[in-house]
Parts: C-alpha cells; sequence; structure tokens
C-alpha cells in the first residue's frame, strides 16, 4: 500500500471517532457535515472506480405499473421453473431468518417519480426515482442530510430488518473523502410524527446507528453506537468492509436481527455482526432513519438510494410449525420481480426448512405458492405454480431433498390471509405454504 494509500484510509478511520466524541449519536452526523466539507488528501489515489452508474430513469407519471406475469409450462401441463436457479454461492453461511409477521414495508411504489416520498420526512432533499436496469422504485438520498421514516409499530425484544442499498459514485477524481452513510434505529419520541428531534440531533429515548464509511478499493469501514436517554451504552471500533467496493452500482441486501441485546447484522450474505451486547436494554425501537453526510463530490457524481425496506417481528419455529402443526407459512423465500427465480437472500430460510425435512425423513410436503392481487388472475396462478416448482427444484439440487417427497401447487390470489389494500398486506399474501401430507 502506497503511503497515500495509507494516509486516506488512516483518515477513513479516524473521522469518525472524532466526530462522535462531539455530543449525542445524532449531533456527530452534523459535524461531520462541516469538517468533511473541509477535508482533502494530498494526492489523488492511483485507481479510480470503473463501474459507473447505469442511470436514473425518471418518469413524469406516478401509474402503478401492473406486473406482467409470463406463461411457462412443460408439454405435459406441469409448471415449469426458472431455467436457472438462483446461486446461493455468496449467501452459503447465510444463517439470517426473518421474523414471521411483517409489520412495516415500504418500497416506495406508491410515491411520485421526482418528488419525495409522502409519508417520509426529511432535513435535505431526496426525492423518488427509478433506475435503469433495477426492479422498483427507490428513494435517493441527497448529501448532507437526514432522512426519517414514519412510526412503524413499536417493536419488541425480538425483531428483523431488511433493506437494498446502491452506494454509486462516477467521479474518476478520488481525492475526496466519501460521505459517509448512517443508519439508526430509533425509539422516537411520540408526537414527534415530522422527526424534529431527530432532525434538531436530539435521539430521544434509544437509538442505535450503523457508520458505514465507503471508501476506494477495499478500504471500506463500518461501525457502531447505542445510546440510551442521551448516554452512550456501546461502541466498538471501526473494522474493515472490504468487499463494499467491488459492489458499487449494484444493489446490497442489508439483513439485521435484534434479540433482546443482541444484534447480528448481514450484508449480500456475509455476517458483518454478531455483537450480544450492542442494543439499548428495552430500546423498543419504531423508527428507522438515515444519515448521508456531504463531501466535495459533486450530486451528479454520488449517488446513495434505497429500498425493499421490511421490517418483521416473532422467530418461527419451523420444526413446530411444519412437524407438529403440519403446516408451515413463510414469507422469507423471495422472488425476482414477475418471475419464478429464487433470490440469493432466500437461502437461510429454505436452509432451515430443509433441515427439518432430513432430520424427519418420512415427512412429505406440498408446497403451496401465493401471490398478491396485482395483475392478471391466471397469470398469477400460473406464476404461483412455477415458484411451487422453484422452490421444490431448490430443495432437491440445493439441499439434497428427495424430489419424490414433494409435491407442489399454486392458489394465485385466491386465497389471501392479509389486506391486499396495504403494502403489509401485499407482502403478507406473497407467501409459500409447506403442508405436511
Amino acid at each position: 500500500m502506497t503511503n497515500m494509500k495509507k494516509f486516506f484510509f488512516a483518515l477513513i478511520v479516524l473521522l469518525p471517532l472524532a466526530g462522535f466524541c462531539q455530543g449525542g449519536l445524532l449531533g456527530k452526523l452534523k459535524q461531520k457535515v462541516r469538517d468533511r466539507a473541509e477535508q482533502r488528501a494530498d494526492e489523488g489515489m492511483d485507481k479510480a472506480l470503473d463501474k459507473a452508474e447505469e442511470g436514473v430513469k425518471k418518469e413524469g407519471t406516478a401509474s402503478k405499473q401492473k406486473e406482467e406475469k409470463s406463461e411457462g409450462r412443460t408439454a405435459a401441463g406441469e409448471p415449469k421453473p426458472a431455467t436457472t436457479t438462483a446461486s446461493f454461492e455468496s449467501y452459503s453461511h447465510y444463517d439470517f431468518i426473518p421474523g414471521e409477521n411483517i409489520v412495516y414495508t415500504e418500497d416506495f411504489s406508491q410515491d411520485v417519480i421526482g418528488e419525495f416520498p409522502l409519508k417520509w420526512a426529511t432535513s435535505s432533499r431526496g426525492e423518488t426515482v427509478t433506475i435503469k436496469g433495477r426492479e422498483n422504485k427507490w428513494l435517493r438520498m441527497f448529501q448532507n442530510g437526514l432522512f426519517l421514516s414514519p412510526y412503524i409499530k413499536s417493536l419488541p425484544e425480538n425483531f428483523t430488518a431488511e433493506f437494498d442499498l446502491v452506494l454509486n459514485y462516477t467521479d474518476q477524481d478520488l481525492s475526496y473523502v466519501f460521505p459517509e452513510l448512517d443508519l439508526y434505529l430509533l425509539n422516537s419520541v411520540a408526537g414527534d410524527e415530522k422527526g424534529r428531534n431527530f432532525f434538531n440531533s436530539q435521539s430521544g429515548l434509544s437509538a442505535m446507528k450503523i457508520a458505514i464509511g465507503p471508501a476506494a478499493e477495499a478500504n471500506s469501514s463500518i461501525y457502531l453506537r447505542s445510546e440510551k436517554a442521551g448516554t452512550e451504552t456501546f461502541s466498538n471500533s471501526p473494522k474493515p468492509l472490504t468487499r463494499l467496493g467491488e459492489n458499487y452500482g449494484q444493489p446490497v441486501h442489508f439483513a439485521i436481527w435484534v434479540q433482546k441485546e443482541r444484534f447480528r447484522l448481514w450484508m449480500n450474505g456475509e455476517k458483518i455482526y454478531d455483537v450480544p451486547q450492542a442494543v439499548p436494554e428495552n430500546a423498543a425501537f419504531n423508527r428507522i432513519g438515515l444519515g448521508v453526510a456531504s463531501s466535495n463530490y459533486n450530486e451528479e457524481n454520488v449517488g446513495y438510494y434505497i429500498t425493499n425496506i421490511k421490517f418483521a417481528q416473532g422467530s418461527p419455529d419451523m420444526r413446530s410449525k411444519l412437524i407438529a402443526e403440519g403446516k408451515l407459512v413463510t414469507t422469507g423465500i423471495l422472488f425476482d420481480v414477475n418471475s419464478d427465480k429464487i433470490k440469493p437472500e432466500s437461502f437461510g430460510v429454505l436452509q432451515e426448512i430443509a433441515k427439518v425435512l432430513k432430520e424427519n425423513a418420512a415427512v412429505n410436503v406440498k408446497i403451496v405458492g401465493h401471490t398478491d392481487n396485482d395483475g392478471d388472475d391466471a397469470k398469477n396462478l400460473d406464476l404461483s405454480r412455477r415458484r411451487a416448482a422453484s422452490v421444490k427444484q431448490a430443495l432437491a439440487t440445493q439441499f439434497g431433498i428427495d424430489a419424490s417427497r414433494m409435491q407442489t401447487d399454486g392458489k394465485g390470489e385466491a386465497q389471501p390471509v392479509s389486506d391486499n389494500n396495504t403494502k403489509e398486506g401485499k407482502a403478507k399474501n406473497r407467501r409459500v405454504e409447506f403442508i405436511k401430507q
């Protein structure tokens, strides 16, 4: 590593620590916003990022696109699963299991392109966008800003959170520090719907911050801070995120699992943290916040985006549900939009189900797919059948479950378990059932 690179890396590691010493968690971001705008490295780095943003495509209307489900049948009329089963290589050690009861979900599908999301709050500027070649709508977060979700149902001591982030840089000049991205789990005070306490650096009852310091090459870093009633309860030193730079311009899937004071974090299937006492005691988080620091980069050269936010509570006992009760229902097996291709972040759930089936070799199951009510009824029915077939194929080929033990079926949108008029209800209806035979 050259002397310049060593200096650049040291600057990234030390800056968050310096910022943290000046007040509460939320005050630190404001201080860093002022500090980082003045900081420069003495020379340019010798390697530029080679990943450029594919482009943000802004549309002029907020009309919701209906799903177009393609047909996929064998000659005999049986559902045909996706030709290419999702690769689980990078998720082979992924043991995250999402909560069984979804309490909040956000993909910004109802928000107007070019406008800030209606139910969110900000101290600066943000807008709803689509990204060329990527699914869904995204919230673009501009520099020198704080962003706050609406109130979420007060979360219990055991919950999970998931979301997708894109960090993108197009400037070839790497002589400046990249803007830090802070993610907050908050117990926001009652009556602060517009987030004024958050924006004025008052964290409320409890707060936990995940601070990401993106950098060139393999020099990114991450650290954690927690506080309760303004008093720090946990902190750790920055640790390297060596693989983050490989994913600039690409979605990175974050998964968080909180069990009382225990905190676990995965990024793209890699476990980053498993800390027994990182979460403030009795935190009762009810909001997610984000903060983007400032930098010397222009807005057109830096893009931070978030979507697919999901909070769920409860820890499913898959063995008890399937073996004792005879039916296991999961929303944790995810598919590409309009497709029966399984997303790799489904690995943890599939692995746990496979484990139950291996331990109970005499048990056969019927796998039944379900959809929400978006799109055509007949296409939804076909899609649900093909998705069930894809799950069977994954369990057989990836986890070694005898295919003869598994039947498949699909019900489309015909058997909802929740209200299709809400995002949370739709997410609950998009599910896979395993029925003991």
